[in-house]
């Protein structure tokens, strides 16, 4: 390390350039003596890859020169070495050629010294001695100049070694000096060191000390914002209070007004929490910011009370002059709309309080009451004029309903629209119905009168299809939304109306039913059967290519039609069942409807029975009663399945005082009626009449009757072919004869061609008539199997002709042959499944 300094340099020919060595090691052991080397620095030296280093030179080498032998060789030696000087390696002699002399004294010998030398040692020792040896004078010279060779010689020989010394001194110097540095350093570290954990831990105690109060501040920053947050609503009392004591005209219509009352709401709102009940005065500052707002919305209402009458006296005024038409006074109403719209709004979104609700109410009041003045005088003179007397709406129900209901409806839709001009809340939509209620009540008034007077069912009929279809709305159909608070349902609003016709309809119908069917009293001509039958069948083969319903195929006829045109052939009572029915149908409640039905169909069948009760009186074969009332109401039965009717649970109550009656009677005929036995045994046994209930059902009461005529048909004909074997001795007197069937076959063959005429002259289809003497041939079949299997089987009796047998299965082959119903009945048969037994099944369960 030592050899690398910049103050050792060498004479040698391997040394490196003085100067350019000095500045490279200078400028490494400046680097090297930086008490603080940068970061990047150290990183890049650090980074940088190991060089390899200069190898150290060794000390210099010492000339020692040749020592002489002699005086000539030492003469030869100064010539060629250190005097004599040289031009292209030979000595040059001097030019005075003069040999030096001898000093003669020692002052002399220095001013000769001083002459050649010049002054001081050191001018000597700077370069060679510069003295001849040919000019020496005396051993004097010579002796100086020799022992000034040697001083020269010794400087020359030790000039590298004093250098080197010098060098090494420096280093040594440089190392002390770096030895302090670095220890002045390690002292400053140090120092800075004890420093930095003074610092620190000063710094970590302030550090503390500004979180303490950090959080501190925080604290009471989150206690002072709480502070101010909890009394801004207590805050807000006195300027709220001084505004409303002098709110001005057109205060409500501001934006302060809403901000005000949006202030009051959060008070309210903060007042009223159940967390906030623990701060003092909250019990007296919430019904003080109450009347607050209770004051601030009774502005509102007053403003809009106001604004009312100041337009219904300016509209009024207007056309009391005629200035102002109907659609000019609804433009009106609706300038002052949309302002007087959102400050009502205000009262509706706070209608959570009683106090408010009250407030909202007056203003919809106020609202009907304005309206309801300027257009009840228009809609009563309408009325007036509609059903004015020489009007042709004044006696047409129809017609004026069709008319006044229009006008109402086209008034109920303006005023719908005007209504929610001004308000906009749910709440509404209850006290809009309530208020066109009230414009409607002139309809009310002219048209309830007309339907209670109206007679004629026909009328009321249209009347309520009128309503049902027009007006009423369909809740069955998926395009029109049943909560739509944005349409008029106007079916609300006439619902009395229709309520009204309905029950006028009801009322006639029952009528109706009591009087031309209940009491309906037939003339010969209307039972004039079979002719009227024949009648019918010839008119309508006459009319089979026109387009018309048949009379037997179920249908509901709407509109006005000719029953006797339409049902030809008919008792009058079944035409006038069907024809209500049709009436009726849909025009009222389902269950009415299924009600009265049911009273309509007990009372036609009734009719029927007793017609075709007088029919056999009249006539003197049984069986064109029973047909009747079979064709009647089997042609019922079909016309029914148009009608949904449903199964009556209603039960039918009837009062019975026979037992009163007959107990009455008892009483005054032994003469004890005003006893006090008789008076106790009336009040114990009979003074409470006994209440009878039924369940009426339509349908099974039909099907009933015309099963018994059914059965009363086909045991009429059975008695009328089987009657020779009727009773025991007829019985044994054709099993005595030759042939047990033959009074049987003979009554057979002569009835059954009067069955068929009686039956194809009252049943119009041919299936039914078939299904009939089906019926009459196994009640024949079996009536006669019977008589074989008690006379013959049971007692082991054989007939007297044995080759002719005529048993039940023999018997029943002939009936079928006599009776023919294999072209008709049989064909319908391999339908329904092709058996006989099928046949009679079918004519049991119809």
């Amino acid at each position: 390390m030592m050899f690398d300094d910049h103050w050792y340099h060498t004479s040698s020919a391997s040394t490196p350039e003085p100067a350019a060595a000095a500045k490279l090691r200078r400028d490494d052991t400046l680097r090297a003596q930086s008490p603080r080397p940068s970061l990047e620095r150290t990183l890049s030296n650090a980074q940088k890859k190991p060089q390899a280093r200069k190898p150290v030179p060794d000390p210099p080498q010492a000339d020692v020169p040749r020592r002489s032998k002699s005086q000539n060789d030492l003469r030869s030696l100064l010539h060629t070495e250190f005097v004599l000087p040289r031009v292209d390696g030979k000595a040059v002699a001097s030019e005075s050629g003069v040999s030096l002399r001898r000093s003669k004294s020692q002052s002399e010998l220095d001013a000769l010294k001083a002459a050649r030398y010049g002054r001081g040692r050191g001018a000597i020792g700077r370069g060679k001695a510069t003295l001849d040896p040919v000019l020496f004078k005396d051993e004097l010279e010579f002796a100086d100049w020799y022992g000034e060779f040697e001083d020269q010689l010794e400087d020359k020989n030790n000039d590298e070694y004093r250098l080197f010394h010098s060098t090494l001194e420096s280093h040594l110097t440089t190392c002390y000096n770096l030895v302090s540095t670095t220890d002045n350093a390690l002292a400053i570290l140090k120092d800075l060191q004890s420093s930095f954990h003074t610092v620190d831990a000063q710094t970590s105690t302030f550090q503390a000390s500004c979180s303490s109060l950090l959080t501190e501040q925080s604290r009471l920053q989150t206690l002072a914002d709480s502070v101010a947050v909890n009394l801004q609503p207590f805050t807000e009392l006195e300027p709220i209070t001084r505004v409303l004591a002098r709110p001005g005209s057109d205060f409500v219509k501001t934006q302060s007004f809403r901000e005000m009352l949006v202030r009051l709401d959060h008070c309210l709102a903060w007042m009223n929490d159940p967390a906030h009940r623990s701060f003092k005065d909250v019990e007296s500052y919430a019904p003080r910011f109450r009347q607050c707002m209770t004051r601030a919305l009774t502005l509102i209402r007053n403003y809009f009370v106001s604004s009312m009458r100041e337009v219904q006296n300016e509209v009024i005024e207007k056309m009391k002059q005629r200035q102002m038409n109907d659609t000019a006074q609804y433009a009106k109403f609706r300038i002052n709309a949309p302002v007087l719209r959102d400050i009502v709004y205000e009262i509706e979104k706070r209608c959570d309080h009683e106090e408010y609700v009250s407030l909202l109410n007056e203003c919809y009041s106020c609202y009907a009451s304005v309206r309801q003045k300027l257009m009840l005088p228009l809609l009563s003179k309408r009325m007036q004029e509609i059903s004015a007397a020489g009007s042709t709406t004044s006696k047409d129900l129809a017609a004026f309903a069709r008319s006044a209901i229009s006008f109402t409806r086209s008034v109920c839709l303006d005023e719908f629209e005007l209504f929610y001009a001004y308000f906009g809340s749910e709440r509404g939509d209850i006290e809009v119905y309530q208020f066109l209620e009230t414009i409607c009540e002139p309809l009310y008034d002219y048209i309830r009168p007309k339907i209670i007077h109206e007679t004629n069912l026909v009328k009321l009929c249209e009347l309520c299809t009128l309503i049902q279809t027009r007006y009423m709305r369909d809740l069955e159909d998926s395009d029109i939304d049943p909560y739509d608070r944005s349409q008029l349902d106007f079916g609300q609003l006439i619902q009395s109306t229709l309520q009204d016709t309905q029950t006028r309809i009801v009322f006639r119908a029952s009528t109706m039913i009591r009087d031309e069917i209940e009491l309906f009293a037939p003339k010969p001509e209307d039972l004039d059967y079979p002719t009227k039958c024949l009648r019918a069948r010839r008119k309508s083969s006459a009319a089979s290519n026109k387009q018309s319903p048949l009379p037997n195929d179920p249908v509901v006829v709407e509109g006005s039609f000719d029953t006797e045109t339409m049902f030809t052939g008919w008792y009058p009572t079944l035409r006038k069942c069907i024809w209500l029915l049709s009436k009726i149908y849909r025009l009222v409640n389902s269950t009415v409807f299924d009600d009265l039905a049911h009273h309509i169909v007990h009372a036609t069948t009734t009719s029927l029975v007793l017609a075709s009760q007088s029919l056999a009186k009249s006539k003197s074969d049984l069986a064109d009663s029973q047909l009747f009332l079979i064709r009647h109401l089997l042609l019922l039965k079909e016309q029914l399945v148009a009608f949904d009717i449903e199964y009556s649970t209603q039960p039918d109550v009837n009062i019975d005082f026979s037992t009163l009656t007959g107990t009455f009677s008892n009483l005054r005929t032994s003469g004890s009626l005003f006893s006090p036995s008789g008076l106790f045994a009336l009040a114990k046994t009979a003074a409470t009449p006994t209440v009878i209930a039924s369940m009426l059902d339509a349908k099974t009461e039909l099907d009933l009757r015309l099963r018994a005529a059914i059965e009363a048909f086909v045991s009429h004909w059975r008695n009328r072919m089987t009657e020779g074997i009727k009773g025991a001795s007829n019985r044994l007197a054709a099993a005595d004869s030759p042939d047990p069937a033959a009074r049987v076959k003979t009554a057979v063959e002569r009835e059954v061609p009067v069955m068929r005429r009686k039956v194809a002259e009252y049943i119009d289809d041919r299936r039914t008539g078939e299904t009939l003497v089906g019926a009459v041939i196994e009640s024949v079949v079996e009536y006669y199997s019977e008589y074989y299997d008690e006379v013959f089987t049971s007692k082991g009796r054989r007939p007297r002709n044995p080759e002719v047998p005529w048993d039940g299965e023999m018997f029943t082959r002939w009936c079928e042959g006599v009776f023919d119903v294999g072209e008709g009945l049989l064909a319908f048969d391999e339908e329904d499944g092709g058996s006989q037994g099928a046949v009679s099944e079918r004519s049991r369960s119809v």
